[in-house]
């Protein structure tokens, strides 16, 4: 079975009227999708994908608005296409982590059948000690719901690029440190975070309920990053996840094929690891 963990959709209503809803007030989506290329995709497009491709799920969510109407119009949305498509969608909770009500709504999307929470982004600011406190308070939430939390992060160094965050490696393993029982999955291999696994203290314990996606990892490292990934952190611990509009799925079974891993890993990256994290 593959599974794609990685998934944006919007409802119609802001597709068609994005200027409307996609200001400056909603910092962290307005820096992606201010941009009329960046894509924005609702269920049946996806559903169309992944026909085509043969994913057989996906992990779906929406993206971190600020305001209570954006986030609870695009939560309620990502429920109800699972409820309507229950084989073929999983739901996630997602909105800005500063958001008003933020523990609130997550709460009541846990109520409706949300199966975790994210993708969280914070694209314009580090894990500073106060956005560690309000990501632990979802933490928290989360591993006593037994979900996991999807957080962007990417590498500090390399090329610029719109979405790339200010982000530290030092906050990022700060704030698992302090949510060790909290499930993680860290998007975009996780900025790098995992090859600290080859530390020979603390750091592979730390990161015992962390997960890496590979989302977007095209447009990152070289096929070959996958057998460094597993060499330093294992197999069970990579996800695949597409960042879909971004990049469609066949463009990573592509980079599978070129990476030499064996039938058994790939089909574990694929889908099967994603057991491990949340009920399929």
């Amino acid at each position: 079975m593959i599974i794609d963990c990685h998934v944006h959709i919007v409802p119609d209503e802001i597709r068609k009227n994005r200027e409307r809803f996609v200001t400056e007030k909603e910092k962290e989506v307005y820096l992606i999708y201010q941009d009329p290329k960046a894509k924005m995709v609702g269920a049946e497009e996806v559903l169309k994908v992944m026909d085509e491709q043969g994913v057989d799920k996906a992990v779906v969510f929406g993206l971190p608005w600020t305001s209570e109407e954006l986030y609870s119009l695009n939560n309620d949305y990502v429920l109800d296409v699972a409820n309507r498509y229950p084989e073929r969608f999983i739901p996630f909770c997602c909105l800005d982590v500063e958001a008003k009500g933020v523990l609130k709504e997550i709460k009541r999307c846990i109520s409706k059948g949300a199966k975790g929470v994210g993708e969280l982004a914070l694209y314009n600011s580090d894990f500073d000690d106060e956005k560690i406190i309000l990501i632990s308070e979802i933490a928290t939430i989360c591993k006593e719901a037994d979900i996991p939390i999807l957080l962007h992060t990417n590498e500090e160094v390399g090329h610029f690029y719109i979405g790339k965050s200010p982000m530290t490696l030092r906050g990022l393993y700060t704030l698992i440190k302090n949510n060790q029982d909290t499930k993680w999955i860290l998007a975009h291999l996780g900025g790098g975070l995992p090859f600290f696994a080859f530390l020979k203290k603390e750091a592979k314990e730390v990161m015992k309920n962390c997960w890496f996606d590979t989302a977007a990892q095209p447009f990152l490292y070289e096929p070959s990053v996958y057998s460094a990934m597993i060499n330093a952190i294992g197999e069970e611990k990579i996800l695949f996840g597409s960042d879909f509009p971004l990049l469609q799925p066949k463009r990573y079974f592509k980079e599978f094929k070129e990476t030499h891993l064996s039938d058994t890993s790939i089909k574990k990256i694929l889908g099967a690891n994603l057991a491990n994290v949340i009920s399929i």
